[in-house]
């Protein structure tokens, strides 16, 4: 929480070895993502099954023109979800996976960022990157937790837009990451952060526009 207040001042400290930074961030964020994917999943199953079962969507549907005696004939032939205990012993495997890939994922996209704003001029390669980021994602993972309290009954609606500022927060936070352990201004390691967002935003809208245009084809 200090370094999440004091993010200039957060990676001040000769950084420490790779491996040392990558097991920190492990220990801290699997352990919350677990928690975190696990209570989605289930979530998810019951909200599905709620579904199945015409609970709670029957007011929904009439608003949208449905006839939901259609629609609920429709949704009662979908097949029931599996049950959670044969789900749970799957995430063992997907979320320590999906925490490294996530890792890999914004070191390659920000360190490419971070080249095309010319924040590489120390010649500090691509594992200082990876560094920056473990170093980040770990005091990051925190947003994880807070994140839960959006589940509480009654705090998600209140909650959702100081949380969605916590998300751009964290998003950003990264940048002092990589402009500390890359020698190079601060501004350039938090545009790095804008830049990847940016890249991806329209790599998102280009695939959304290209399934539209097969579609349209299609029809």
């Amino acid at each position: 929480m200090r370094a999440l207040t004091r993010p200039g001042t957060a990676f001040a400290l000769p950084p420490p070895a790779l491996g040392k930074a990558l097991r920190a961030m492990a220990l801290v964020w699997m352990p919350l993502a677990l928690a975190n994917t696990a209570w989605t999943v289930w979530r998810a199953v019951h909200a599905y099954e709620g579904l199945r079962h015409g609970t709670g969507n029957s007011g929904i549907l009439a608003q949208l023109g449905m006839d939901p005696r259609d629609l609920q004939e429709f949704l009662a032939l979908l097949p029931a979800p599996p049950a959670f205990g044969r789900i749970w012993p799957w995430l063992l495997l997907a979320v320590p996976l999906g925490v490294l890939g996530t890792w890999l994922h914004h070191a390659v996209w920000d360190h490419m960022s971070l080249w095309l704003l010319g924040g590489l001029k120390q010649g500090r390669g691509f594992r200082t990157s990876l560094l920056a980021e473990a170093e980040a994602l770990r005091i990051a993972a925190v947003g994880t937790l807070l994140g839960c309290l959006g589940y509480l009954p009654g705090l998600g609606v209140v909650l959702a837009l100081p949380l969605l500022l916590l998300d751009a927060y964290l998003w950003l936070f990264r940048g002092y990451a990589l402009a500390a352990r890359h020698g190079c201004e601060l501004w350039r390691g938090l545009a790095a952060t804008v830049v990847h967002a940016a890249l991806l935003g329209c790599l998102a809208l280009g695939l959304v526009l290209l399934m539209l245009a097969q579609l349209r084809m299609a029809a």
